[in-house]
């Protein structure tokens, strides 16, 4: 990648094309520029140069049909976006554009023409990776195509895949200003209790989680969210003792989670992929970095044990429950793509919790629908065509994405 100063260069032939890889944003206007060598694209052959941008969401599913054993192959694809420029003669300076400004120097003599390219880009793009026999690929390219005389003759071909991530909203980058300088907004909260018990039979226990978070329709990704994670526990009545733990030593079931690593915490996505009339959904899971699994980057309270006495009969009053709690205050980061859907291709979030206690089935999950929307803002717009090496204030956040986001799919 070439420092945002300097342009990355990419030649075939006669042709070379100038351009900045560095990730845009959406609705950002950007710039590189081609050179052509005349005299050499005469000496090749070339008639013909085409410029194209392009965005495209392509997807496709592969699966097994049940009689035969035969395999079907279902692909489809959406132009988001497509600009043309035709330079249909080296002879004749004869150019169109749509939303593409040509500027062409050294017209005397006609030995170089220096193409400045301007766009704009729309709308955002987003890439998903191949798991199994479903595919979806989405994002931007600069192509340069020239073709030569000659039914045989091999045509240049010059790819550059552009990086975007989507542009936020006033309104959402006045919710990360916000989350960034210290959530001072209403809270909310999302609670789940389970009655537990560690063998077949006997009485049960019973556990509670709360979890707090700030009052969001949706939240930036690549923003630190603050949370607070409590877990109460009720012991099964017994009689009373001095202390929440057996006759060796151990802590009672279910004992609350001693560290806050003890409590699992993923981001579980799952995707909706469709091709032609066939449809596929994909799912997985991801472990923020941090939050409750960095014991350093956790405040953790345990409250005193507390004795709660049987309120029932009168040959009752020597036995109770052992009531115990623990909090733990974090935030946690999810640098992925925001939530998108389109009509072949969406995803969707859920913030899932999950706290373990003895016993087959005892996992008490706490699951929380959770909309992602960008945290970067398009650049205002360019007063100057030299606008490409203006680089916008404050880098676009990096998404934990796989490579296939921003590879070029060789297939299409």
């Amino acid at each position: 990648m070439a420092a945002n100063g300097t342009p990355s260069t990419e030649t075939d032939g006669p042709v070379t094309l100038y351009f900045h890889d560095i990730t845009r944003v959406a609705g950002e206007t950007v710039t590189g520029q081609v050179d052509l060598d005349v005299a050499l694209a005469q000496r090749g052959n070339l008639e013909h140069l085409q410029i194209t941008l392009k965005g495209t969401i392509y997807c496709r599913i592969t699966g097994g049909e049940r009689r035969g054993g035969t395999t079907t192959d279902r692909r489809q694809t959406i132009i988001v976006n497509s600009f043309n420029l035709n330079f249909l003669s080296v002879a004749n300076k004869g150019l169109s554009s749509f939303l593409i400004a040509i500027f062409v120097s050294g017209i005397e003599g006609l030995h170089f023409l220096h193409l400045a390219l301007i766009f704009c880009i729309a709308r955002s793009n987003f890439c998903y990776r191949k798991i199994s026999r479903r595919q979806c690929i989405a994002c931007y390219a600069l192509e340069l195509v020239g073709k030569r005389a000659g039914f045989y003759s091999k045509n240049l071909r010059i790819r550059r895949v552009i990086s975007v991530v989507p542009s936020a909203t006033q309104r959402q980058l006045l919710t990360r200003e916000s989350l960034r300088q210290g959530w001072d907004g209403p809270w909310r909260d999302f609670t789940k209790e389970e009655k537990l018990r560690q063998g077949i039979w006997g009485e049960y226990s019973r556990a509670r989680v709360r979890l707090t978070i700030p009052d969001m329709v949706s939240y930036p990704t690549a923003t630190a969210i603050p949370f607070s994670f409590h877990v109460e526990t009720e012991t099964k009545m017994m009689p009373s003792s001095g202390a929440p733990v057996d006759k060796h030593g151990k802590p009672l079931f279910p004992a609350p989670p001693a560290v806050s690593s003890h409590v699992k915490l993923v981001v579980h996505r799952r995707a909706e992929v469709r091709a032609d009339r066939f449809g596929a959904s994909v799912e997985d899971d991801f472990i923020p970095e941090g939050s409750l699994g960095d014991v350093a980057q956790v405040q953790q309270f345990c409250e005193e044990p507390e004795w709660i006495p049987s309120a029932g009969l009168k040959d009752e009053k020597d036995r109770g429950i052992w009531k115990r709690a623990v909090h733990f205050h974090s935030a946690v980061v999810m640098p992925y793509a925001p939530t998108t859907l389109t009509r072949i291709l969406g995803w969707r979030y859920t913030l899932v919790f999950v706290v373990p206690f003895p016993g087959i089935g005892n996992n008490l999950k706490l699951e929380i629908p959770l909309h992602l929307h960008p945290a970067s803002t398009r650049p205002s717009l360019p007063g100057s065509t030299n606008y490409a090496d203006v680089v916008p204030a404050g880098p676009p956040p990096l998404l934990d994405l796989p490579p296939s986001y921003w590879a070029q799919d060789e297939d299409k």
